[in-house]
């Protein structure tokens, strides 16, 4: 898949994914994470054996440790949305602030936990992130 694809992909699932939060009427997210996560386990089963992957899980060259980490976090990710949206939170605010701190305790991990370096452009862009995450959040 190309970069662009890629992308496209990203944030047109992004947007589904944010609009059908937000416009959920449940009042608990588990059914619908549950099915949720049965669509996905569809989905990527069918993807694995399309694309040869699934083999890779008979010789052991996969990572369920990895796997595990993922799914643990999405649904962290998924039920966190799911409260903030309940909360009040509007869709054009929660997504914004959610992602830029992301960005930016990503950027410092990378920066001090893997010995990434931060060209000057790079940290006056995280700054004004912050800014705006704070404007963002004040509304």
């Amino acid at each position: 898949m190309s970069a662009v694809l890629a992308l496209i992909t990203v944030i047109v699932s992004g947007v589904i994914y944010h609009l059908s939060q937000k416009i959920t009427r449940v009042q608990q997210p588990w059914p619908m994470l549950a099915v949720a996560y049965g669509a996905a386990f569809a989905l990527a089963t069918a993807a694995s054996f399309v694309t040869g992957g699934a083999r890779d899980c008979w010789r052991g060259s996969w990572d369920g440790k990895t796997g595990i980490l993922v799914g643990l976090a999405v649904f962290g990710i998924e039920a966190g949305y799911f409260f903030v949206y309940r909360a009040g939170w509007p869709l054009s605010t929660a997504s914004v602030v959610a992602s830029l701190s992301i960005t930016i305790v990503l950027a410092l991990v990378g920066l001090f936990g893997l010995g990434e370096a931060l060209s000057a452009s790079r940290v006056a862009g995280l700054a004004l992130a912050a800014c705006g995450v704070l404007l963002i959040a004040r509304g």
